[in-house]
Parts: structure tokens; C-alpha cells; sequence
């Protein structure tokens, strides 16, 4: 064998050889010691991790967010269902409540009704509240705690944790509301009565303007009182007021209907947080890409030194995009682990969100919308190393050995 067949021989690998060295070059260029751009390695999947994870603890906060409003809201506020205004009298609305309520995927239905007050305090202060009488269900006492005495007495009203500065169990306090008239049609009505209990739920804002009291203790106050219906449902709330209207009752409306501008400004919110959250994930693949391409730019010598020693081309391009593979993987594996890390601390550190934000909220991570994202951060890293590692492929040699930076 002459000197310059085995020269060829040497130089011109075959395509095995250039395969079985890909895992090799490539964890050589990702974070080997000997490499002297590891450090930019490092860096990129630190990037990455931490996008990954400010991502999925924004999307983490916003939906349980949401979910404690709905909660809130289904709970206290206007449950799942209502049958709102009615002709009612307490009997007949109760014997209704009970019709719906052995309707199949119906959990409770009972009787509710409100009074829009004034509570005329010390010091001349006045606040605007309502009383909200109802024949509570179980459902809705479990969301009720008691700070002092029990909620629900006859002949006296519950005020709440939020207005305890100056209204307190013992006080009796003056309200004012609107009453039908003999002369007029409708006229101003106060009365004194007695507060029994102190109560608080998770609900700010309920609590804030709301006394609980039983129906008959808001009879005593004002005969003038409309009867609503409140449903509770383990189904869809829309299938529910199907399976409601079809047994023949009118005016059913779901929770979404009774707090249509709400509903509304949640869904402008959802479309606002997926907008942002775009944003965010946007911004994490530019800096995959911009990364990508400078740490291939920082390594365009050692790629001319790989190609004169006669390495194929696709060893070349496989062994960086694989690289990127790498980097990107180990990135993403630790933007995991910090998600799930902050989530199991974050038990600990609820009573800081509790007083800052004034609500509880039960953090969850959805595992399918984390792999979704985690494929798409990898799929596009990896087209963005096969992209740039293509282009400087297409350059002469010499000007990579020239040149700090060609592309």
C-alpha cells in the first residue's frame, strides 16, 4: 500500500465512522471540560431552564387565579345555577327546590333571597351591604367558617371577619332599606337588629358586603321579599339548565349568564394571559436560536479544522445539531425540576401570597401543556442549530480559519 493511499485512507473515514464519533464530538462540544466554550453551554441551558420555569409559574398563578374566582363565585356568590326573581311564595319556592333538587346530577337546590341595606355605624359611618337570607345547603356551610358563634340565628343577623373593626358580635346595628310604600312606591325603612356571629370565608369581597341571616329573620324585617332558586350541580352547568328547563322550569340561568361581565372580563383576561404567556415563550426561542448561532459562531475554526481532517459534512451537521439536542434537554430537564421544586415549596410559602393577595391559592402544573412546550422549545432549537450549522457549512474553509465571525 503506497504512503498516498493510506493518506486518502486516513482522511476520507467512512460513514460509520462518522457516525459512531457523533455522540462523542457532540458531548464534546456541550459540556466536556476540554471544551473552552463550555461555559456558554452552561449558560444557554441555565437560560432555558429559567424561561422554561418563569413560564409555567406565570401560566401556574393565573389559572389558579382563575379558579379561585369561579370558585368563589359558584360557591357564594351566584352557585352554579339560579332561578332568579319569581313569583314565589317560601312555600311554593321551597317545594320547588325540593322538585329540582331530585332532578339526576342535581346536588342541592334551595331557597335564597337578598335585601340591598345601609348599615348606619359609629361615628356617622355608613357602608353599602346587603342581607342574604337562604335555607343554606351543605355545600354552601362549608365554605362559611366561624370566628365567633354560630351563623344562621333566628332573629339576628352574621356579619363578617372584614367589617369586625366596628361591627362586632353583641352590637346592634341600624340598617336602612327600601320598602313598598302606601303613598309613595317605594320609601325608606330602618331597623334595629341584634349581630350573633362573626363569620369569614375565602372571598374578600363577599365578605366585605354581606350579612348572612335565615329566611325568616329577613321576613320580620320587610315582607317584601323575592324567593330565588340556587342549584348546585356536579354536570355542566349548561347541560344542568337543559335538564332544568325540560322538567318545566322558566328562567334558569347558569353562572356564566348572572356574571356576564365578569365572564366576559375573564375571558379578555385568558385571551391577555395567552398573549403574554406567547410573548414569554417567544422570547425564550429567540434567545435558543441567537444562542445557538453564537456558540456555532464561537466554534467555526474547530468546524474548518474538522473538515479539512475529512470529515463528512452530515458528521459535521449531526454532531452540533445533536449538541444543541443536548444542551437544550438538559436545559429543559432543569426548567422541570425548578417547576416542580417551586411547587413543592410553595406550601410553605403560601401565607406570603395569602398577605400580600389576600386569597389561598392551590398552585397545579399541567403536565400536558408543559410537554407540548417542552417539544416545541426543543423542536425549534434544533432547527435553529441545523439552520445556522447549514449555513456555515456553506462558507469556504479558509474563511472560517480567517475570519472571527462569517455569518
Amino acid at each position: 500500500m503506497s504512503p498516498m493511499e493510506a493518506t486518502v485512507r486516513v482522511s476520507s473515514p467512512s460513514a460509520t465512522t462518522d457516525m459512531s464519533i457523533l455522540p462523542l464530538l457532540a458531548s464534546r462540544y456541550a459540556f466536556s471540560r476540554q471544551n473552552r466554550h463550555r461555559r456558554s453551554s452552561i449558560r444557554i441551558a441555565v437560560g432555558l431552564s429559567l424561561g422554561l420555569f418563569a413560564i409555567v409559574t406565570v401560566l401556574s398563578f393565573m389559572q389558579a387565579l382563575q379558579r379561585n374566582q369561579f370558585k368563589d363565585i359558584r360557591a357564594l356568590e351566584s352557585f352554579d345555577l339560579q332561578i332568579a326573581g319569581s313569583d314565589y311564595s317560601l312555600a311554593e319556592a321551597r317545594h320547588a327546590a325540593e322538585t329540582i333538587g331530585g332532578l339526576d346530577g342535581i346536588t342541592a337546590a334551595f331557597v335564597w333571597a337578598e335585601l340591598p341595606i345601609i348599615i348606619q355605624g359609629e361615628q356617622g359611618r355608613t357602608i353599602s351591604a346587603r342581607i342574604r337570607a337562604l335555607d343554606a345547603p351543605s355545600q354552601f356551610l362549608d365554605e362559611i367558617k366561624h370566628y365567633k358563634g354560630t351563623p344562621f340565628g333566628e332573629g339576628e343577623l352574621s356579619s363578617s371577619w372584614a367589617n369586625y373593626l366596628w361591627i362586632k358580635e353583641g352590637d346592634e346595628i341600624t340598617i336602612t332599606y327600601l320598602r313598598r310604600g302606601r303613598q309613595a312606591t317605594i320609601v325608606p325603612a330602618s331597623k334595629r337588629i341584634p349581630i350573633g356571629s362573626i363569620y369569614y370565608t375565602s372571598s374578600w369581597e363577599f365578605d366585605q358586603t354581606t350579612l348572612l341571616s335565615t329566611l325568616s329573620t329577613l321576613a320580620s324585617i320587610t315582607d317584601d321579599v323575592t324567593y330565588n332558586i340556587g342549584i348546585y350541580t356536579d354536570l355542566d352547568a349548561k347541560r344542568a339548565k337543559r335538564i332544568i328547563g325540560e322538567s318545566g322550569f322558566e328562567g334558569v340561568r347558569t353562572y356564566q349568564e348572572v356574571n356576564a361581565a365578569l365572564w366576559g372580563a375573564m375571558e379578555l383576561e385568558q385571551k391577555m394571559m395567552a398573549l403574554m404567556l406567547l410573548l414569554m415563550v417567544v422570547i425564550v426561542l429567540v434567545h435558543a436560536y441567537s444562542s445557538t448561532r453564537r456558540l456555532l459562531a464561537a466554534k467555526q475554526r474547530e468546524v474548518a479544522m474538522l473538515m479539512t481532517m475529512g470529515a463528512a459534512r452530515s458528521t459535521v451537521c449531526g454532531a452540533f445539531v445533536l449538541q444543541a439536542a443536548i444542551i437544550t434537554a438538559i436545559g429543559l430537564a432543569g426548567g422541570i425540576i425548578l417547576s416542580y421544586g417551586g411547587l413543592a415549596l410553595y406550601p410553605h410559602l403560601s401565607n406570603l401570597v395569602y398577605r400580600h393577595m389576600g386569597v389561598r391559592l392551590v398552585l397545579s402544573i399541567e403536565a400536558g401543556h408543559m410537554l407540548l412546550l417542552c417539544i416545541g422549545i426543543l423542536a425549534f432549537s434544533l432547527l435553529s442549530a441545523l439552520v445556522a450549522v447549514r449555513r456555515l457549512l456553506g462558507s469556504d474553509i479558509m474563511e472560517m480559519f480567517v475570519y472571527e465571525e462569517i455569518y
